[in-house]
């Protein structure tokens, strides 16, 4: 990649603009091959930092958490379920109900397309119950509603100090995700 990151000038972004708007041609004495060249550059260097930046930190949505070895017997038999430990941290837990197994999931796994072990990475006091939803939809697991009140009520005693306060919908997953990730 060249070196050079000089921006477009004023001229040649409107007349970008002007041809994607319009469908315009643009002459070579307005948009001339450099500036497509840099214009190029510039695109496919935000892509690259965008790819990165959903596999080292961001929560991919599509991805599927593989826990057990075959995908449709984790659907079938696995739950989500939320614990707390003898510190009050919260854990995030699958558990396949035919066999006992159990899997901790940590913010670190939800970056990951299979189950990785943790380090040192843990959700502290409290998960924000579109995160724990998200973990359902990652792993294409189910859980009950009695587990999502008991995440939403612990979120909300933690962050406001009463498990009875109203949280906003930003926290919150959407009523199709939750109808769709809940026991049916």
């Amino acid at each position: 990649m060249s070196d050079n990151k000089a921006l477009l000038s004023q001229d040649e972004i409107d007349a970008l603009v002007s041809f994607l708007k319009k469908k315009e041609k643009v002459g070579n004495d307005v948009l001339d091959q450099t500036s497509i060249d840099r214009l190029v550059e510039i695109l496919n260097e935000a892509k690259a930092n965008e790819e990165a930046a959903a596999g080292s930190g961001w929560f991919g949505g599509n991805s599927v958490l593989s826990v057990e070895k075959d995908i449709a017997v984790q659907r079938e038999q696995c739950v989500l379920l939320y614990e707390k430990d003898n510190k009050n941290y919260a854990h995030i837990v699958c558990e396949n109900v035919v066999t006992g197994m159990r899997y901790e999931i940590t913010p670190e796994c939800l970056n990951q397309s299979c189950l990785v072990e943790s380090r040192g990475e843990s959700w502290g006091y409290a998960v924000m119950p579109v995160l724990f939803d998200l973990a359902a939809m990652q792993l294409q697991v189910t859980y009950s509603a009695e587990v999502f009140s008991k995440v939403c009520k612990d979120y909300a005693e933690i962050v406001y100090g009463n498990a009875k306060t109203e949280l906003p919908k930003v926290f919150l997953p959407t009523a199709a995700r939750i109808l769709n990730n809940m026991d049916k």
